[in-house]
């Protein structure tokens, strides 16, 4: 339970201090993202003030956190019907798309952590996680395709400058089913790693893997974060340009060879204990090296090959994890 005091300490700290933050500087919110200011400041305040209620029921659940399922349920769920009111405003054009970050830390990265914890006492709870992981990155992967107009597949940027700002609130989805994504293959590898675990795999080797998928994590959110708050606003060409190459570095580089690597490192052990040996484990070798060929192809900016090596590793990659979530 260690973990999970941990947690939703950290929510309640958080709860606390963004409810602070709104209660005593109202104006603050609507001055950083570049909104209009309140005609009633005082309704944010009121805002404020109820997340700071959720944060005192966080803070009881870390100290009592066998007896908090219906206070994380509530959290929950207003953890994710806050995102989908934010994208249909998005649609509706009346929020702007730079206002994600506030969707990112007040619910989205802690969907999985309290999705874990709801599900500690069911008996196929692995299964459950890994399997919800798939389902994204199935949906995320559509979402490319249906954005591939903006992206490294057009190689004319004003193009894709155009397509953007035509399509903003497509472009806005699919990179927000991204960020779910990102933070499901980290919960995809805690739960591989713990299935290893039951096979008396070498915990170094587990913590490692999981430790350096981890840290590419962040990447992939300030890329992701990037696409939907900076390419979304309006610029030079070469400003959409030089933001897209860093976004790219960022997420099909550097998170997604960090990714990679933890995967490696993973499947060794896999092959190892004889969870994914055969024809599995040949496969998931690879798709990680599909993987690392896109990470290579990114830092040399390749444009061509990225295309190539990025469907080549979606396309792997959705049966293996498929086949992983059954398996585990």
């Amino acid at each position: 339970m260690t973990a999970y005091r941990i947690i939703f300490a950290l929510a309640a700290i958080y709860n606390a201090a963004f409810g602070a933050w709104a209660v005593v500087r109202p104006h603050s919110f609507f001055t950083l993202f570049d909104l209009n200011p309140p005609l009633y400041p005082w309704l944010w305040a009121c805002v404020g003030m109820v997340l700071g209620i959720y944060g005192i029921a966080y803070a009881y659940v870390a100290w009592r956190p066998d007896h908090g399922d219906v206070l994380v349920v509530i959290g929950l769920l207003g953890k994710v019907l806050g995102p989908i009111g934010w994208l249909w405003y998005v649609w509706h054009g009346t929020v702007p798309p730079r206002t994600f970050p506030l969707i990112l830390t007040n619910d989205l990265v802690w969907w999985f952590p309290f999705l874990f914890y709801l599900l500690r006492n069911v008996r196929r709870r692995r299964s459950i996680i890994a399997w919800a992981v798939v389902v994204v990155h199935f949906a995320a992967c559509l979402g490319l395709v249906a954005v591939r107009s903006g992206t490294e597949a057009v190689s004319d940027f004003t193009e894709r400058v155009r397509w953007v700002a035509e399509s903003t609130p497509q472009w806005t989805t699919c990179w927000l089913l991204w960020v779910i994504a990102s933070l499901g293959i980290a919960a995809l590898f805690v739960v591989w790693g713990q299935r290893l675990a039951e096979r008396s795999a070498s915990r170094t080797a587990l913590i490692v893997g999981c430790a350096v998928c981890a840290i590419g994590v962040p990447f992939d959110l300030v890329s992701e974060t990037l696409n939907i708050v900076v390419l979304t606003s309006p610029q030079p060409v070469e400003q959409f340009a030089q933001t897209a190459r860093a976004c790219a570095f960022l997420g099909a580089g550097i998170a997604n060879g960090l990714y990679c690597g933890g995967g490696v490192i993973l499947s060794f052990v896999s092959w190892k204990t004889g969870f994914q040996r055969g024809w599995l484990g040949l496969f998931a070798m690879a798709m990680w090296s599909a993987g690392l060929a896109l990470t290579a192809t990114t830092f040399f900016e390749h444009r061509e090959a990225m295309v190539v090596t990025g469907a080549v590793l979606m396309v792997l990659f959705l049966p293996w994890s498929a086949l992983t979530a059954r398996r585990i």
